[in-house]
């Protein structure tokens, strides 16, 4: 009886992106860097260029590099971003993995704790940054409220940096992407003005905080508003609501 599966060797494809990736994690190329071009990488690994560019797109689907054309074309080593994570959040929602209610869940979970490390770590700059945005957002409103909205969204974002994380930062701005472009879309005629402007002053109080330098005032501030949010969305679209999930926002709000 055969016990076992036959062994092959890793696809070509697979070394040459593992040596690039190497490269790349060494620092021998660094971000904005050009890498060597298609028929230079042909003729150093001995392989097709069918191979290469196999590779090359597969280091661009992970976000290492970003292929460019024209006068400039090629393969360059990108700064990293949370992109990666927000499609592969993306790919949960469109599988049906995940719902609204799990991304207010995940929120709840850690930007309460970012915003009570925030009044600890935050600086004047940080305080002008958070101010100047719930002040464009607030200008935004009688323009145009999706704009308004989009800007509101991002101090969850600009909070997370004041910790200087950067795997907290990256989560919370792929979390943040998914959910703005989620909740503004399904929401776009659903939210007054003044709904809007609760959303913000509920900013503005988290803000108070972490510029008082009053962490749990901060942690307790993003609670409820987080909490508030879930409420307020699920009034205006009851189908939103996931049962196992509310229940389980329904034990945090007691806590």
């Amino acid at each position: 009886m055969k016990r076992f599966k036959s062994v092959r060797k890793p696809l070509l494809s697979e070394e040459v992106e593992r040596q690039l990736r190497a490269s790349i994690s060494a620092g021998i190329y660094k971000p904005g860097d050009k890498l060597p071009s298609e028929r230079e990488l042909v003729n150093q690994f001995e392989v097709s260029r069918v191979t290469v560019r196999d590779a090359l797109r597969n280091l661009q689907n992970l976000g290492l590099i970003s292929v460019r054309r024209g006068v400039n074309a090629g393969a360059y080593v990108s700064e990293p971003t949370p992109q990666p994570i927000t499609q592969s959040i993306n790919n949960l929602i469109q599988m049906k993995k995940v719902n609204f209610a799990h991304l207010i869940e995940i929120r709840l979970y850690i930007e309460p704790e970012v915003a009570r490390t925030a009044a600890i770590c935050r600086t004047s700059e940080d305080l002008d940054t958070l101010s100047q945005l719930l002040d464009q957002a607030e200008k935004y409103i009688s323009k145009s409220r999706k704009k308004a909205r989009l800007s509101n969204v991002r101090f969850h974002s600009e909070v997370a940096k004041i910790t200087g994380n950067e795997l907290i930062v990256f989560l919370s701005e792929s979390i943040t992407q998914v959910y703005s472009a989620m909740i503004i879309e399904m929401t776009q005629t659903k939210l007054s003005e003044e709904r809007i402007r609760k959303l913000i002053s509920d900013h503005r109080a988290i803000l108070d905080a972490i510029a008082n330098k009053e962490p749990e005032k901060a942690f307790s501030a993003a609670k409820k508003h987080l909490l508030d949010t879930y409420h307020t969305y699920s009034t205006i679209m009851p189908d939103i609501r996931d049962p196992n999930v509310n229940k389980r926002i329904e034990y945090m709000a007691r806590l």
